[in-house]
């Protein structure tokens, strides 16, 4: 009897220590990345602005995520960013500020062809709140707008978020719907977001070929004001079975965005254990 237990034991435990079975399905650049993957990666994105009083942003994102083989994850982000430019007082000057530190748990579903990941996650307050630090990690996040809660100040964010991901033969597809509830936790007014995003293309063996559609909705509960966001990359992916270069080009559809910026640019790599 002791020993059938110690092998149930065993078995269980086996499940949550060992990674998880690796997909098939390339990761993507502009939307969430949770899904069925253990891996360690850096993004390094480029902003390129159309007026003052930035140039030009850059923003550095090392993330990670931890799967087990009975699906449970956790995983961890930190946006790191610069700005560059002329700007002289009285407006922002170029300066280098983080974002807020996410971390939080997944689940995995994986089938033949759908799966599903399930994610939650808590944002800390570490972003920078001067007049500095606030536009560039603003201006930095357009790169990634599905993760704009991570450049607001002084709040507390709680994100959720459910994507189905489909993979057959050489087409990939996921859809990500995620809402990040904002908590004040200073003097800042603090907005919530609803992301809805789509992409998909196809996975050629060496490379993997993908467009991303990523749609944010920004509103408050002060005067219900509302904004929307939406930006369109294309993205190459190299499947390497350890290392994984990624390039993303990409620029926002909305008139108010594209005023400020002209297209952005990321380049990344990821490890695979």
């Amino acid at each position: 009897m002791h020993r059938k237990l110690a092998l149930v034991v065993t078995v269980v435990v086996m499940a949550f220590v060992s990674p998880a079975a690796a997909q098939r399905s390339p990761d993507t650049s502009t939307m969430d990345r949770g899904d069925g993957l253990t891996r360690l990666g850096i993004d390094f994105g480029l902003t390129f602005l159309e007026s003052p009083p930035y140039d030009m942003t850059l923003r550095v994102e090392p993330y990670g995520q931890y799967v087990s083989r009975s699906g449970l994850g956790f995983y961890g982000v930190l946006p790191i960013t610069k700005s560059f430019g002329d700007g002289e007082a009285p407006d922002p000057e170029p300066t280098l500020t983080i974002g807020n530190l996410e971390l939080g748990g997944l689940f995995v579903t994986s089938g033949e062809r759908l799966s599903w990941v399930l994610r939650g996650g808590v944002a800390l307050p570490t972003a920078g709140d001067d007049r500095d630090a606030i536009p560039t990690n603003v201006l930095s996040s357009v790169a990634r707008i599905t993760d704009f809660a991570l450049a607001e100040p002084d709040a507390v964010y709680v994100r959720l978020a459910a994507s189905p991901l489909f993979h057959a033969e050489s087409l990939f597809l996921r859809l990500d719907i995620g809402f990040d509830l904002g908590i004040d936790t200073g003097d800042f007014e603090t907005p919530h977001y609803f992301r809805v995003n789509a992409g998909g293309g196809v996975d050629l063996g060496v490379v993997a070929l993908g467009l991303e559609l990523c749609n944010l909705l920004r509103f408050d509960d002060v005067d219900d004001n509302e904004q929307t966001f939406h930006t369109l990359a294309l993205t190459i992916r190299f499947m390497g079975e350890r290392l994984q270069p990624v390039l993303a080009i990409g620029a926002p559809l909305d008139e108010a965005l594209r005023d400020q910026v002209k297209l952005f640019v990321t380049l990344g790599i990821q490890f695979l254990p």
